[in-house]
């Protein structure tokens, strides 16, 4: 059976060098073959997979996949786009795809302090396991569920509250603790939480967005003062004032609703996005939203009186190359790889940077002499792995 899964993932973020043009070959990134130019690319915009914004950085995160490379990463691109097809870091390479588990994507960034990820996957197993955690390439927090939740992260003080609509719950407890959510806070038909204001909004089944606390206490998420509602409500996001957004199921519109504190003023409510899709997920910053569709990611402005014209801000279709580091390379060079922790393996004149599992085996190898016991494990296809490879007897 197939059951949705998250982990957190901890990736230092990667410096690449950057060029005023567009590149069409490695040699134009300046340090061949650490550095490479890609101009075939694929925004991984299903599975659940999520966009995210580093709003300390002013960047803008989401999965990609190049097709000669078997693993996703997840990138990034300022929040105003990349400037000539330029400005993308690759901050993980989502190594680790196996025959128990298909990596999909993100789904959420953690936060500037620690550069971690939260990693959507799907995993084959014949019933529910434990909540776990996952960091530095190694297994942490999962969580099993059919419909995403989300979390928010509070790293100056370790503290993450986690939406699980799995269990019916919101908990509060630390960031990336093992094997625990913490407490339950609030108990109810749960979709989605943000952070407003102080106050913890916590979205139900039937549409509201009601006002918690970040503390509890324990209540029952149905009892909570309901800021506002609309049966039809898909996901929702807020700003730093008074401005709410949502999606309509029922017209494929994206809406904003002005909250007023006096019940004698109505709620203000607008269209901001009107093209006949929905998102499944957005993200609002600055007076902007954004999210992706159809390989491409998007942002529209929420300012004006009617709804505004989308802007492109990366392309999968786009031949506009980018320079971005070998896989799992760091550093301003792109040449940096903890040997300690990972392998270079080379294939064709390109080196990768693989991380070392709990066994000592690399996540992926390349060829037999990188697998141990030698001669008892070997490099070969992982079974129902979608073509990854791995040490195995």
């Amino acid at each position: 059976m197939k059951i949705k899964k998250l982990l957190l993932i901890s990736i230092l973020l990667l410096k690449i060098i950057l060029i005023s043009c567009n590149c069409q070959l490695d040699w134009q990134c300046g340090n061949t073959p650490y550095t490479r130019c890609r101009t075939n690319k694929t925004v991984v915009d299903q599975y659940d997979n999520r966009i995210d914004i580093d709003k300390v950085n002013g960047r803008l995160f989401f999965t990609i996949q190049y097709p000669d490379e078997f693993e996703k990463r997840v990138v990034s691109i300022p929040v105003d786009g990349s400037v000539d097809g330029n400005d993308v870091i690759s901050h993980s390479t989502l190594y680790g795809q196996s025959t128990y588990q298909i990596i999909q994507g993100l789904i959420q960034y953690v936060g500037p302090i620690s550069k971690s990820m939260v990693i959507n996957r799907t995993v084959r197993i014949a019933g529910t396991t434990a909540n776990l955690f996952f960091a530095n390439n190694t297994f942490g927090n999962e969580l099993t569920w059919t419909v995403p939740g989300n979390f928010i992260f509070d790293e100056a003080n370790n503290l993450q509250w986690t939406c699980w609509p799995y269990t019916n719950g919101v908990y509060r407890g630390k960031i990336g603790e093992y094997n625990n959510l913490g407490n339950q806070i609030y108990a109810g038909v749960v979709v989605s939480i943000r952070s407003h204001q102080g106050s913890l909004l916590i979205q139900d089944g039937n549409g509201a967005i009601r006002q918690g606390n970040f503390n509890g206490p324990y209540a029952v998420i149905s009892s909570l003062p309901m800021i506002y509602q609309d049966s039809n409500m898909g996901i929702f996001d807020v700003d730093d004032s008074n401005r709410i957004f949502y999606t309509s199921k029922s017209d494929k519109k994206i809406y904003q609703i002005t909250i007023s504190s006096s019940s004698s003023s109505p709620n203000q409510k607008k269209v901001i996005l009107d093209n006949g899709f929905i998102p499944s997920f957005f993200k609002y910053h600055n007076n902007w939203l954004y999210y992706q569709q159809g390989g491409k990611i998007l942002r529209v402005s929420v300012n004006g009186n009617s709804p505004q014209q989308p802007q492109i801000l990366f392309d999968s279709a786009s031949t506009d190359g980018h320079c971005i580091c070998a896989q799992g390379f760091t550093g301003p060079s792109c040449n940096q790889c903890d040997t300690t922790k990972n392998i270079i393996s080379w294939v064709n004149g390109i080196p990768r940077c693989i991380p070392l599992g709990s066994d000592g085996n690399p996540l992926t190898c390349d060829y037999n002499y990188q697998c141990s016991p030698y001669n008892v494990k070997i490099c070969k296809e992982i079974v129902l792995s979608g073509g990854n490879k791995g040490c195995t007897t």
